[in-house]
């Protein structure tokens, strides 16, 4: 006799539904995934969740002023924006614990001389400090910068420079001398100088005028006093 299938109750399957819960007792696993928050319970509700924290972490990095996108950007990459890194010449004069001293003088505006762009800033931890640093285009679409820092001189040469080395020869600027590293492997060369309590680099592979011009626009100046005091000679 050939096989037949049961066709009354026990044969036919029946989507059983969950029984509640015990009154007072504790919920089971099913009734806790059905209360989980529905963020959990989507991926694409996640993701527009997240999209404005990204763009909330973004507008705080554009207010703070403290760009790191321009370095190593090719200077002739006209799509890099400049930026006006004054504001953050004040903030790391008040908050990095050495003298901070911003390019000034005649054709110089907010740090940045005439015909130059600024691109970036970034603080780096080494051993002893941070080095403040702003990035450069000049007018020939050469970077060049300018790295402060409180930490000591050697340090501070090898985490600008990429390596430790001895100073290859000198150079007079406008009453100062300033140590020259390199150039290295890639034909950047470093320009430092100690000046009360800081060390001042001028790093890259401009030419020696925007070398010099930008030495002489940072050496001239007095550190930046921190916002809220007086100014000196006020």
């Amino acid at each position: 006799m050939p096989y037949r299938p049961a066709t009354g109750p026990v044969g036919r399957r029946h989507r059983r539904a969950c029984p509640p819960p015990p009154a007072g007792g504790t919920p089971g696993i099913l009734d806790v995934v059905a209360e989980k928050p529905r963020i959990l319970q989507s991926r694409r509700d996640l993701v527009l969740t997240m999209v404005p924290l990204l763009v909330l972490c973004l507008i705080v990095l554009f207010a703070s002023g403290n760009f790191k996108f321009g370095f190593g950007a090719d200077p002739k990459d006209e799509t890099v924006p400049p930026i006006n890194p004054k504001g953050v010449f004040q903030v790391s004069a008040d908050t990095l614990g050495f003298p901070v001293r911003i390019p000034a003088g005649a054709g110089v505006v907010d740090g940045v001389p005439e015909g130059w762009k600024a691109t970036a800033t970034r603080d780096d931890d080494v051993s002893g400090g941070k080095v403040f640093s702003v990035n450069y285009v000049t007018p020939e679409k050469n970077s060049l910068q300018l790295s402060q820092s409180g930490a000591p001189l050697d340090v501070v040469v090898e985490a600008v420079y990429g390596a430790r080395t001895k100073p290859s020869g000198e150079v007079p600027v406008e009453g100062r001398t300033w140590q020259v590293y390199g150039p290295n492997d890639k034909n950047r060369s470093a320009w430092v100088l100690q000046l009360d309590g800081a060390v001042l680099v001028v790093f890259g592979g401009g030419t020696v005028p925007r070398f010099t011009e930008l030495a002489a626009a940072v050496q001239s100046q007095e550190p930046l006093p921190k916002s809220g005091a007086p100014v000196p000679g006020k």
